[in-house]
């Protein structure tokens, strides 16, 4: 008997559910969202029109896509022509309106244009064609409301129900207007970064949201501009378990499809032209270590804090796009602002590079000397360093030079490193306070 109860119980549920009204939102990164919304209309039986307006003003509307039992859109027209005065007396061409001028005189007749400088009216009594400036009408009285006045994005459906009363509904679609990316704040002590992540999320949808359900992807998807095209998913369940209100909300990370989707778990709400920071991961310490690298042909040796995003490194979190800022504690023990890079989406067990800026003791420069032409497939040119130290610490500085498709070094002065994936070579320069070194190697190129 129990038993039966129970199962009673979960049906009621699931036919309950269906009409409360919630909202789910999935942002992908440019400008791009997924908005799932559950409610109910309460509908006569047969063909009937429904104006639905709790949409965003960035709707795609080839992408909307309507559930319901017992329900089906025979038509959906998307209605953007806004309630505004052009909007409005564009609805009133050739009917009968009321100007009332300043000096309190009436006119009556059939409205004829407006081109938002002068309104052109036929006057009743006359017959005549009376052009007047939009400054000497005080107000004009106009006949009753078009159906077709819109003060909100709105769809208009023509749906056929199969029976009177509440129907519920799952409508899908895609739209603009709501962008995330991250911020990476990080603390440098020269051996470790304390690092944490927040998710900053900016709302321009045109509409706003109470206690949604929250997701993010991660990577770049694939788009046809200006032609979207809706896609199905499966119904999911309409109530969330709030059994962590108390706490913080923060993202249970997961790898979906090509891409990684970050799941919030707690509601969140959004106000229209808001924007919301979230913390993505807490706070973790990185093992990494600094590099001072000159790219010959460059502006300046630039500094650099390097770390594998790795689980013995301390990360090994696929971290989205966005943008690294670094700070540093000075003998006070305060904070304080050291550079700030970007990086793109990067996955688990790569290296992350995080240029900070210039070094201001270090200088180098390059220059190419003896270019010779060998023979017709042939030529070789000589790349001149000279690398200087004019800090109070001995430093190290690695020299990167990038080889074209079919060049190789075929002497250097000094060892180097050579990265076949990236087709570079690297040279370790080692000064003292004080000191400079010059080298050169040659380089050889074959077609």
């Amino acid at each position: 008997m129990k038993l039966r109860h129970i199962l009673t119980a979960v049906l009621l549920l699931s036919l309950v559910l269906p009409l409360l009204a919630e909202d789910w939102i999935t942002i992908y990164n440019d400008d791009l969202s997924l908005i799932r919304s559950s409610f109910s209309l309460d509908l006569k039986q047969g063909r009937q029109n429904y104006n639905y307006d709790d949409i965003t003003s960035r709707i795609m509307p080839s992408s909307v896509i309507v559930k319901g039992t017992g329900l089906r859109v025979a038509e959906q027209n998307y209605e953007y022509d806004l309630a505004g005065k052009y909007q409005i007396m564009a609805k009133y061409l050739d009917k009968e309106v009321m100007a009332v001028m300043k000096d309190q005189s009436r006119l009556e007749g059939t409205l004829k244009f407006f081109d938002g400088s002068n309104v052109g009216i036929i006057e009743s009594s006359t017959k005549r064609l009376l052009v007047i400036a939009d400054s000497e009408v005080q107000w004009l009285q106009l006949a009753s409301l078009p159906t077709n006045f819109y003060t909100k994005p709105t769809l208009a459906w023509s749906l056929i129900a199969e029976k009177g009363g509440k129907h519920p509904v799952m409508m899908t679609y895609l739209s603009g207007g709501f962008s995330w990316d991250v911020t990476y704040n990080a603390v440098w002590d020269g051996k470790k970064l304390d690092l944490n992540s927040w998710v900053t999320i900016n709302n321009q949808s045109g509409k706003a949201f109470e206690d949604v359900n929250l997701k993010l992807i991660a990577g770049e998807i694939n788009q046809i501009r200006n032609k979207y095209m809706g896609r199905g998913g499966a119904y999911e369940d309409a109530m969330m378990m709030d059994s962590m209100a108390g706490s913080a909300p923060s993202f249970e990370e997961k790898a979906f499809h090509d891409f990684h989707m970050y799941t919030l778990d707690q509601k969140v709400s959004f106000a229209n032209k808001q924007t919301k920071q979230l913390e993505l991961y807490p706070t973790q310490a990185v093992t990494a270590f600094a590099v001072y690298e000159f790219r010959t042909f460059g502006s300046g040796v630039q500094s650099l804090i390097k770390f594998m995003n790795t689980e013995a490194q301390g990360l090994g979190k696929p971290l989205p796009k966005g943008v690294i800022k670094v700070y540093k504690a000075d003998t006070d023990g305060n904070l304080e602002f050291i550079g700030e890079d970007s990086i793109n989406h990067t996955s688990r067990n790569e290296e992350i590079s995080i240029t900070t800026g210039k070094a201001f003791d270090l200088v180098a420069s390059s220059q190419v000397r003896n270019q010779k032409t060998i023979s017709q497939r042939s030529s070789s040119r000589e790349i001149h360093v000279n690398v200087k130290n004019n800090s109070l610490e001995r430093k190290e500085i690695n020299v990167v030079h990038q080889l074209s498709g079919n060049t190789k070094v075929s002497f250097a002065e000094l060892r180097y490193g050579f990265d076949e994936l990236k087709n570079t070579v690297t040279f370790t320069v080692s000064l003292d306070p004080g000191k400079e070194q010059s080298f050169f190697f040659r380089e050889l190129t074959e077609w």
